[in-house]
């Protein structure tokens, strides 16, 4: 695979975590779950290491710009995700959820 196609790949999965985080921010989950499994296919996509050529040092900027992007939304992705999640816990060890 090309250089610059992985790394349409990388900026595509960069859009969609940022929609992702919207979705999250809104607390619209359908829309979210959609998303995820959008970018797990565009994830499946990307080549291992061993399978592409060496980056230009502009293509690795891009990259690293890229999963810099991708692990903040994410992060703030699981900011967000922490009270479901707690809730979750307790409904699922039968305990009431008080707040």
């Amino acid at each position: 695979m090309p250089n610059s196609d992985m790394l349409s790949l990388y900026e595509a999965v960069t859009e969609i975590s940022q929609q992702m985080l919207q979705a999250a921010r809104q607390k619209d989950w359908d829309g979210y779950g959609k998303l995820e499994i959008l970018c797990q296919g565009y994830i499946h996509q990307i080549p291992v290491h061993g399978e592409q050529a060496p980056l230009t040092p502009e293509a690795l900027e891009r990259k690293i710009a890229c999963l810099k992007t991708i692990l903040s939304n994410d992060k703030e992705i699981m900011d967000l995700m922490q009270p479901w999640m707690l809730r979750l816990t307790d409904i699922m060890n039968g305990q009431s959820f008080k707040k």
